[in-house]
């Protein structure tokens, strides 16, 4: 049995985020085997809760609504937030590995009693990662890789670790805010070594400032916009992201689209519409589209 628990977590915690909630019993919250080893965690997992719950919904399953429970040793809601639920080792993570990391390789199987687990409340097939909760992820995994002397490029995500059964965290199309990553698979999820760079370049740096929505006496084509293909039976055929500075780009996110003889649907990100590209409305195609400046990359 392991004897470590992190009865700290709370306070570290709260190191990073503005708004912290503790679980009753969470101090002494584990898995069967208890709390980790003596040589500690070596890892921040990574993980969507493939949920469209409520946070207390979420919170609740976790906690001691599964016979695996505790799920998670910490939950990431849609507003930045965090639960803790548990000091001790977690169910969070599966088989799968290994993966080494700065302090050696997690053997296989054995990420639960290596790993803090931090699950984040998104759906993961399309839902948008809103940039309040993208930061406080970062925040998050930096503050306890701080505190439990990690790189902050000590992390793994449940894709790595299982990638034959896994896709979390995703989707990258879905993520809002100046840092984008990549995707890595037709799920979108999310590029592990962009994961590891951007918690690096934070843990160095002085956080950016959310960005200001543009306003209707802005270019009205700014964006940003998710514009979404469909076929002549309404099946989705790819989706791309356009933006606008001086000129408009557009970037292909799924690449099982092609630009003739599909119908267009543009969302606005923003709560304001462009004229040329109304919510919901048919976009022209993609000939008329590139009259408005729009490159298909």
């Amino acid at each position: 049995m392991g004897t470590l628990y992190l009865t700290d977590l709370a306070d570290v915690c709260r190191t990073a985020v503005a708004v912290v909630r503790e679980q009753p019993g969470w101090q002494t919250a584990a898995r069967s085997s208890g709390g980790y080893d003596p040589h500690g965690v070596w890892c921040v997992m990574w993980h969507h809760t493939a949920s469209t719950a409520t946070t207390e919904e979420d919170v609740a399953y976790i906690c001691s609504g599964s016979d695996d429970s505790p799920l998670a040793n910490l939950y990431l809601a849609r507003d930045g937030s965090v639960d803790v639920c548990a000091a001790g080792a977690t169910n969070t993570n599966g088989k799968g590995g290994p993966v080494t990391l700065s302090h050696g390789t997690i053997p296989q199987d054995s990420m639960n009693t290596y790993a803090i687990g931090i699950e984040a409340a998104n759906d993961g097939v399309g839902e948008q990662w809103p940039q309040q909760q993208i930061d406080a992820y970062f925040a998050l995994s930096n503050a306890l890789a701080n505190a439990y002397g990690l790189d902050p490029a000590d992390v793994c995500s449940h894709a790595e670790w299982a990638p034959t059964r896994k896709i979390d965290p995703a989707t990258a199309a879905a993520v809002q805010g100046p840092w984008r990553p990549t995707s890595v698979n037709s799920s979108g999820t999310w590029s592990l070594d962009d994961i590891r760079n951007e918690a690096q370049t934070r843990a160095g740096a002085t956080p950016t400032p959310p960005p200001t929505p543009p306003t209707p006496e802005d270019d009205m084509r700014a964006g940003p916009y998710l514009i979404q293909a469909t076929g002549a039976d309404g099946t989705p055929a790819g989706r791309v992201y356009a933006t606008d500075g001086n000129g408009m780009t557009v970037r292909w996110l799924a690449d099982d689209a092609t630009l003739e003889g599909f119908r267009w649907q543009a969302t606005q990100v923003f709560g304001w519409s462009a004229p040329e590209l109304q919510p919901g409305a048919p976009v022209p195609p993609c000939d008329t589209i590139a009259a408005f400046g729009v490159v298909i990359e």
